[in-house]
């Protein structure tokens, strides 16, 4: 047990220095172009056989003066340099473009948008993220081309999917070619998203703050009968009581206004903050569905009743971002409903 807890120790410990020397030398940014200061190249597994292989053939050649088997050594050892080279030019010179705002929902599998410029057609590319193990593989054709790579948003709240991970084996597997770019990405990640129907059919007990059926002139419904005024519309005219002698009246009509559907946390019922939250995020989808005018108020922020897709942003926004502490500058937010 000690053991293993001092072998993670030195683990983070180089991890640490390694990350600290790649914000040094590969520093973050939207753009990115690989060349020679951040494209890596190391030999694979293979490729270390393969090179212990044609030092064995090397030796036997020249022990026993065999100038056949030397020349194979020579040829399959300028193989393995021109494996190197062909390596590292199918990722260099290759550029990123990064310049989109990702939302997700906690535990979902959300697609980053990366663009990608190159002059030729590129073979065998791996994308990972350092805080994921989902990986998208790719050809890269010549001229613009957009990628998608995979993020699994954990937790609630801003997740960075930390650096990108470029690799590829071409050609012939003797070597891996990587950089790490690091593209300032930030994923805005909403409450898991979840169906509470027991609550769905309780909300007009759990989230209606009534402030009165309020009336407002307009609609369908009939209002009153009133005093004619010069000028109103024979539309308007009580045809049937002027007839009757009951003198020049006009019919009046009203809407009702109805109740203001307010969603806080107060009105949920008891259960941990997480869930809670869960719950007006179910709730917050459900009303802008079903177009419904609704406001939020979490402790001291309130967003007043409205309806819209800036509307659930706001909200989902704020859902979010609860408790965490840090403002989230996006402003062009695309949320995955």
């Amino acid at each position: 047990m000690i053991a293993k807890r001092g072998l993670s120790g030195i683990k983070q410990w180089f991890k640490k220095r390694f990350n600290k020397w790649l914000n040094q030398r590969i520093p973050a940014a939207n753009e990115q172009s690989l060349g020679n200061r951040n494209i890596f190249i190391v030999p694979t597994k293979f490729g270390y056989a393969y090179v212990f292989s044609v030092l064995i053939l090397f030796l036997l050649g020249t022990n026993y003066q065999n100038n056949l088997i030397i020349l194979m050594s020579y040829l399959f050892a300028s193989v393995f340099l021109t494996s190197m080279m062909y390596s590292f030019f199918n990722l260099s010179r290759l550029k990123f473009f990064f310049n989109s705002n990702v939302t997700a929902y906690a535990t979902q599998t959300v697609s980053i948008p990366l663009a990608i410029l190159s002059k030729k057609q590129r073979f065998d590319i791996n994308f990972v993220f350092e805080n994921n193990d989902k990986a998208y593989a790719a050809v890269i054709n010549a001229g613009e081309s957009d990628i998608n790579v995979p993020f699994q948003a954990v937790t609630r709240g801003v997740n960075n999917p930390g650096r990108l991970k470029i690799s590829s084996e071409y050609a012939f597997g003797l070597f891996v070619c990587w950089t790490h770019l690091d593209f300032s990405c930030e994923v805005l990640t909403y409450p898991e998203k979840k169906v509470f129907n027991h609550i769905k059919h309780e909300a007009a007990d759990l989230h209606e703050e009534l402030i009165g059926n309020t009336v407002s002139e307009g609609g369908d419904d009939f209002g009153e009968l009133r005093q004619y005024k010069q000028g109103e519309s024979n539309a308007k005219i009580a045809w049937k009581q002027l007839a009757r002698g009951q003198g020049w009246l006009t019919k009046t009509t009203q809407q009702e206004l109805g109740s203001t559907i307010w969603l806080t946390l107060q009105q949920l019922p008891s259960s941990p903050i997480e869930t809670k939250l869960q719950m007006l995020c179910f709730l917050v989808l459900d009303h802008h569905k079903s177009n419904v005018p609704f406001g939020l108020e979490l402790d001291n922020l309130k967003i007043e009743p409205s309806t819209g897709s800036l509307h659930i942003k706001n909200c989902l926004q704020a859902l979010a971002l609860y408790g965490k502490g840090k403002a989230y500058s996006s402003s062009n937010v695309e949320a995955e409903h």
